[in-house]
């Protein structure tokens, strides 16, 4: 199975071709679809993983083939809560162990980040005995699903308002993701030096330098083959060039 990440934004439209906003404000002032789309970028950013559905132009059926066309070995759509509770929960495919832990690491960080009730990881499902939700019922690679907050309870709502309420609620979700599913790995500098990028490309600009004879763990999370994070985020480094894998 592939181990790369796509990040999913749940509503936006509709099988009739609609716009769907999901779950409104009490005022209807703010929406889940508006909301969540820039909690999953921040996200998708973080871990430098596909993004889908932030235009808000796949329904639910097209997201579902999106996801299962691309190879991907994990994926996570977003969505706001409501009904007149409060805190964060998390949807996995029941029996998952990798959706479970993946799950109860997005709760607490974003519980933690946002300070808000965390209501853990479930499972939900229909009267056939299976998934409810059908982008976790679906999908073909471990699939789940985020709520990140109460959009009708003011006081979760006031922590994703803003520009960096968001990005705070999405970095503590990819957080999670990403130790539920990385492997980490150490390797060694055999170059003179080796840079270490503030993203997964050579055009993105250095951080650091990697010294020969350095050893580094990486956390290979995402769509960027040969590039691998610095565990302690500092920056992503070519696995190909100037290192090898060091021998457990």
């Amino acid at each position: 199975m592939s181990r790369e990440i796509v990040i999913s934004v749940g509503h936006g439209k509709n099988a009739s071709g609609n716009y769907d906003p999901g779950a409104v404000s009490r005022d209807k002032k703010y929406h889940e679809f508006r909301i969540a789309r820039e909690i999953a970028k921040s996200a998708a950013d973080y871990l430098q993983c596909d993004l889908i559905n932030y235009d808000g132009t796949r329904d639910l059926s097209r997201r579902i083939k999106d996801v299962n066309a691309g190879n991907y070995g994990f994926a996570a759509e977003i969505h706001l809560n409501a009904g007149g509770g409060t805190g964060t929960e998390a949807y996995y495919y029941h029996g998952s162990p990798t959706g479970k832990k993946a799950c109860d690491e997005m709760c607490k960080n974003v519980s933690a980040a946002l300070n808000v009730k965390n209501r853990g990881a479930k499972v939900k499902l229909n009267s056939r005995g299976t998934d409810y939700f059908g982008f976790i019922r679906q999908t073909v690679p471990c699939a789940v699903l985020e709520e990140a907050v109460f959009i009708d309870c003011d006081s979760d709502l006031e922590k994703v308002k803003t520009e960096a309420g968001v990005k705070t609620c999405g970095e503590a979700i990819a957080k999670g993701i990403e130790k539920a599913v990385a492997e980490n790995s150490v390797y060694k500098v055999t170059a003179q030096s080796v840079a270490a990028r503030s993203g997964a490309g050579e055009n993105f600009p250095v951080r650091k330098n990697l010294k020969k004879g350095e050893k580094f763990t990486v956390s290979i999370t995402a769509k960027r083959g040969v590039w691998g994070r610095l565990a302690d985020s500092s920056g992503w480094v070519n696995l190909t060039k100037g290192t090898e894998k060091v021998k457990k």
